[in-house]
């Protein structure tokens, strides 16, 4: 029954699920539809989709052990491709000169990936809570209850990762800090 309500929370807070419906919420919010379909669609479109069918396809082929990637070294070349890809959409947001607030958090999620990326090289980082707590700050910008009440699902979602086996305590306090530097960055430059 643990492991079952571990997996329903890991899936839950898994970044491949909150970060795009953050995205489609936040641009919504303060976009016109048009502008916020287009924006969603190239974030969504052009980072989560190619992501999501590499990931799938290396778990097909054995290159990656699960969704998650959480083999450490496998983690390295899926980084870079991720990284890669937020890059040009960072880039093409800057451009376009898109709104300040989503340049701003687009870019400091670029630096919590190319950090994250780093960072493996010594300890495999929980990109779930790194992603979580950065998140969190975000919508804490928004709507501080509801991103308290975001934040609060952080010691579940922990606790999920622990027991799933997916990490130990250090890789899930890194990912905490890293989550916890980012957001505030974005709170003390915005």
């Amino acid at each position: 029954m643990k492991t079952t309500i571990a997996k329903l929370i890991s899936t839950v807070g898994h970044p491949f699920l909150t970060v795009p419906v953050f995205v489609i919420f936040l641009l919504f919010s303060i976009e016109s539809p048009r502008q916020a379909a287009y924006l969603s669609l190239l974030i969504i479109g052009g980072i989560f989709v190619p992501i999501g069918i590499r990931t799938l396809w290396g778990v097909r082929k054995g290159t990656y052990t699960n969704l998650d990637v959480s083999d450490q070294g496998q983690r390295q070349k899926w980084f870079i491709a991720t990284t890669l890809l937020l890059l040009v959409v960072t880039v093409i947001i800057w451009l376009t000169n898109q709104d300040r607030t989503l340049r701003l958090a687009v870019t400091c999620a670029l630096v919590l990936l190319v950090t994250a990326q780093v960072v493996n090289t010594r300890v495999k980082a929980s990109m779930h809570l790194a992603f979580h707590v950065f998140l969190g700050f975000l919508i804490l910008h928004f709507n501080v209850i509801a991103g308290i009440v975001f934040l609060m699902f952080a010691p579940l979602l922990a606790w999920s990762r622990i027991h799933l086996k997916r990490h130990v305590w250090k890789e899930i306090i890194v990912g905490v800090i890293l989550g916890a530097v980012l957001g505030t960055t974005f709170w003390l430059v915005n």
